[in-house]
């Protein structure tokens, strides 16, 4: 339990001092069904081994997955029923051990403001890179268990829904109180920030590129209304972010969108102003 304790503060990074564990619990099979999804995690293990060569190729490692109380509770009793993610693919997110961060902001606080986390074992066999703004939903071939956004340094751990009850074992849940989103958002948006400056028509652009056809649409009009006055920064900044869905996948955009060349002479990006604007708060 100390274990799964320090390496829950050690992702807290610089929260860790602001951040209190109210409990761990271990996932232990005690009825039928739990029983039954153990034994699968076991069995599917195995044929992962046997179909890499059979040479202890699983690659089983941790990753964090966070929701509400209640998520949390059911994906317990009956296992995963939903995506929680579509950045890199469609299928189900976690965060390895060293990024908790990642999955922390979609944590919810109940009604004792307390915030609840699930430390997963993970079948990730051999796994794939899925680019940014995929749609992809199943293994491109059967060579492959899972997804990863960057074979080196992974942030994004990325299951199918057809491997989400097999390859992904709830082993710890933790209840912890933490600093808020809002804070969280704003240690995000200075991680833009220090990306180095954005103009927000080069920002358009890539948006557009990234997020396809449908989402593109929605971000052309929005750019349309910005350039109108209609809309703030700060208020432009906030929309993206809910049409992105994805926080990491809106630093990868801004990366992309640095320096770029496009439009009149520089502006603030939309990020630092909203990071101000949030402090003002």
């Amino acid at each position: 339990m100390m274990g799964v304790k320090k390496a829950f503060l050690a992702g807290m990074k610089g929260h860790a001092k602001d951040t209190q564990v109210f409990a761990i619990y271990k996932n232990s099979a005690p009825t039928s069904p739990m029983k039954a999804r153990f034994a699968a995690f076991k069995a599917f293990g195995k044929l992962v081994s046997q179909k890499n060569g059979g040479q202890g190729n699983v690659n089983v490692k941790y990753g964090w997955y966070s929701g509400s109380k209640e998520e949390i509770s059911q994906i317990i009793s009956h296992g995963f029923g939903r995506c929680n993610g579509q950045s890199h693919g469609v299928g189900v997110y976690l965060s390895p051990t060293s990024f908790l961060l990642d999955r922390l902001e979609s944590s919810r606080a109940d009604e004792n403001d307390l915030r609840h986390i699930l430390l997963c074992k993970v079948i990730m066999g051999k796994t794939e890179v899925i680019p940014a703004g995929s749609k992809q939903r199943y293994p491109s071939s059967g060579e492959f268990d899972s997804g990863v956004d960057n074979l080196e340094a992974p942030r994004r751990l990325v299951f199918w829904t057809a491997f989400m009850n097999s390859h992904i074992l709830p082993d710890y849940i933790l209840s912890f109180k933490a600093p808020s989103t809002t804070t969280l958002l704003i240690n995000r948006m200075n991680e833009i920030r220090n990306l180095g400056f954005v103009r927000v028509s080069a920002l358009h652009l890539t948006m557009v590129k990234f997020l396809g056809p449908a989402k593109g649409a929605l971000i052309s009009r929005l750019y349309d209304d910005f350039v109108k006055r209609k809309v703030t920064r700060v208020q432009l900044f906030q929309i993206v972010r809910r049409i992105t869905g994805d926080d990491q996948l809106l630093i990868e955009i801004f990366k992309s969108s640095t320096n770029k060349r496009v439009g009149r002479a520089p502006r603030k990006t939309c990020a630092v102003q909203a990071a101000a604007e949030l402090r003002r708060r």
